[in-house]
C-alpha cells in the first residue's frame, strides 16, 4: 500500500489547484473579452432580399457599437441549408452566427428522411430580430372579396394558389389553412416570391399569402388586393383589411420570425453577450429604418422566449407537412 506524507499530500493538492486554475482562467478571460476578433455573419440567402438587407444593417451597427469587424457572408443554395450547415459545423466560440427564417432552419430538415441537422440540437437560438404576419392577397380584378369567398369557391370550382416554392412557408401556410377550413385548392409553386406575385398579377393563379413588404410594390401600384390578415388584430397600415378571425377563421393566426443563431454548445455567457449585442443594434436608427421599410415588428424578446418560439414552430410546420401529405425525401 502506497503512503503519501502530509507535506506531499499538501503539495499534490496545491498542484491540482493550480492546474484547475490554469484551465479555468483562460476560459473566463476569453468570455470577458468577447468579442476580440472579427465575427462572421452568415446569410443563407442570395444578396438583396430582406434577410440580407437586415443582416447587413445589423452587422454594420454591431461593428460600430462593439468596435469589432462583423463580416456578412452570403451562403445561398439548397433552400438555405448550405448556410445553416456552415453554422452547424462552426466552432462554438461566438465568432460565427447567421440570420435566417424557419424555411432553412426548421422546415428543410423536416422534408428529409435523414435530416442533416435539427434546429433544437445543432443550433443555439440567439435573438429574434423581426417578426411579420402575412396577408392573403388576390388580383385586383378578382371576384373574391374575402377569405370565405375563396374557401366557398374552392368547393365548386378550381381554385389555385401560388407559392414561393415547394416546402416554403408560403406553401405550408395555405396547406394549414386548407386543413383548418376544408378548402380544396391546387398548389402552383414558383421559384421565389417575385415570380409568384408576378403570376398573380398576370392571372395565372387565384391568390397567395405574402408579407406586407413583399406585396408593397404591387399594392402601391394597385395591382393586388389584400383580403385578410393572419394577425390577431388588424395590421398597422392595413386598417381596412380584416383578420382571419373576423373572416370566420379564429384559429388561423400565423406569422414568420427572422432570427439569429450560433452553433450548438455555445457557452451561455457568449450566447448572452451576442443576444445583448444584437438587441442593442436593433434599437439603432439604422436598423429601424430598414425594419420600417419592410413593415417588420422588432419588439425584442428574451433568448429563452425566442428558443421556445422556434421549438414550438417546429410542431406547427410538422403538422403542415402532414396536412399537405408531403413525404420526406432523401
Amino acid at each position: 500500500m502506497s503512503h503519501v506524507s502530509r507535506p506531499g499530500r499538501r503539495f499534490a493538492l496545491a498542484f491540482l489547484g493550480l492546474m484547475a486554475a490554469a484551465v479555468t482562467v483562460p476560459a473566463m478571460s476569453q468570455t470577458e473579452v468577447f468579442p476580440s476578433r472579427p465575427i462572421k455573419f452568415i446569410v443563407p440567402n442570395p444578396p438583396g432580399g430582406s434577410t440580407d438587407v437586415m443582416s447587413r444593417a445589423l452587422a454594420k451597427v454591431m461593428a460600430e457599437q462593439n468596435n469589432v469587424p462583423v463580416v456578412v457572408e452570403n451562403r445561398a443554395g439548397a433552400s438555405g441549408s448550405i448556410g445553416v450547415q456552415a453554422v452547424v459545423n462552426a466552432a462554438p466560440d461566438g465568432y460565427t452566427m447567421m440570420l435566417t427564417l424557419a424555411d432553412a432552419t426548421t422546415i428543410y430538415p423536416l422534408l428529409k428522411k435523414t435530416p442533416p441537422y435539427r434546429v433544437d440540437k445543432d443550433l443555439t437560438a440567439l435573438a429574434q430580430v423581426a417578426h411579420t404576419h402575412v396577408l392573403f392577397a388576390v388580383n385586383v380584378n378578382s371576384p373574391y372579396r374575402t377569405a370565405k369567398d375563396v374557401v366557398d369557391a374552392s368547393h365548386s370550382k378550381n381554385v389555385n394558389y401560388g407559392s414561393n416554392g415547394f416546402g416554403t412557408t408560403s406553401h405550408l401556410w395555405i396547406e394549414l389553412f386548407k386543413a383548418k377550413t376544408g378548402a380544396n385548392m391546387l398548389h402552383v409553386p414558383y421559384k421565389g416570391a417575385a415570380p409568384s406575385l408576378q403570376a398573380l398579377v398576370a392571372g395565372e393563379h387565384d391568390f397567395l399569402v405574402a408579407s406586407p413588404a413583399s406585396l408593397k410594390t404591387m399594392l402601391d401600384a394597385g395591382r393586388v388586393r389584400p383580403i385578410a390578415a393572419t394577425s390577431a388584430t388588424r395590421l398597422p397600415g392595413f386598417p381596412n383589411v380584416p383578420t382571419m378571425a373576423e373572416s370566420g377563421y379564429p384559429d388561423f393566426v400565423v406569422g414568420a420570425w427572422f432570427g439569429t443563431f450560433g452553433p450548438a454548445n455555445l457557452p451561455a455567457p457568449i450566447a448572452d453577450k451576442l443576444h445583448s449585442m444584437i438587441i442593442n443594434a436593433m434599437k439603432s436608427e439604422e436598423y429601424q429604418k430598414h425594419a420600417e421599410r419592410f413593415m417588420f415588428d422588432t419588439r425584442p424578446i428574451s433568448r429563452a422566449q425566442f428558443a421556445k418560439l422556434v421549438n414550438d414552430d417546429a410542431a406547427l410546420w410538422r403538422a403542415a407537412i402532414e396536412a399537405a401529405k408531403i413525404d420526406p425525401v432523401d
